[in-house]
């Protein structure tokens, strides 16, 4: 089994490996006692084992992006609600990758978030991608970029599954997912109206209206296909 103590294999110079006390995350969770519980009963232990910035790669950071840290979870069990570690990220003031673990196995975890203004006090999350569970030897997040968005847009575009995409495109191409997800779901809820619906004249109309869905969800995955390479 990989050791965890270096579980992505990242250069000695980023790593940490502090253990966070779980007191430090309660101030994020009195707001919420419901999220404290599922915290203490789900969760073992957080460390802080990578930081990645300036300092730590031969890398340029950004006003915007100064330091990208790398949480790894302990937990108790696999199913784990996910938006949990999106509540303890939606309040903390650094981009998160984590690494949620569980005996062997282990999954990624990153929600992709912007300041919400120009004050950098708060996130607003855009969307959370998670990847599969796997060994935890076969788990992979690879810093790729000269620059920290770059590596960040990258890490994103691994655990998301998007892939090659244009520098600086992934927030449009974020967006674009969260559209053409809601449309496919409003064009099959359509699909399956017009299937319920018994009469003729009211299944053309509605056809009318699946065909112009249809082409939406087109259109959008042509957007997406153009910022993808």
């Amino acid at each position: 089994m990989k050791e965890t103590s270096n579980i992505l294999g990242y250069p000695q110079s980023t790593i940490v490996g502090r253990v966070v006390p779980k007191m430090m995350f309660y101030k994020f969770m009195e707001v919420n006692p419901r999220m404290k519980v599922r915290f203490v009963n789900d969760v073992v232990s957080i460390t802080w084992l990578y930081k990645l910035s300036a300092s730590t790669l031969n890398v340029t950071d950004t006003p915007d992006l100064k330091e990208i840290e790398v949480f790894v979870a302990q937990l108790k069990q696999p199913d784990c609600p996910l938006d949990l570690f999106s509540f303890i990220d939606a309040n903390m003031p650094h981009h998160i990758v984590f690494v949620l673990v569980h005996e062997d196995n282990a999954m990624l975890l990153i929600n992709y978030k912007e300041w919400a203004d120009n004050t950098h006090t708060k996130f607003k999350i855009t969307q959370t991608f998670a990847s599969l569970w796997v060994k935890t030897e076969e788990l992979s997040l690879t810093i790729q970029g000269q620059s920290l968005p770059r590596i960040y847009e990258n890490f994103v575009a691994q655990v998301s599954g998007i892939g090659e995409h244009k520098a600086g495109a992934m927030a449009e191409i974020v967006q674009l997912k969260k559209a053409i997800a809601k449309a496919e779901a409003e064009l099959d809820a359509l699909q399956k109206k017009m299937r319920r619906e018994p009469q003729y004249d009211v299944q053309v109309k509605i056809n009318k209206e699946v065909k112009v869905k249809r082409q939406e969800v087109e259109e959008l995955k042509e957007k997406m296909e153009e910022l993808c390479v």
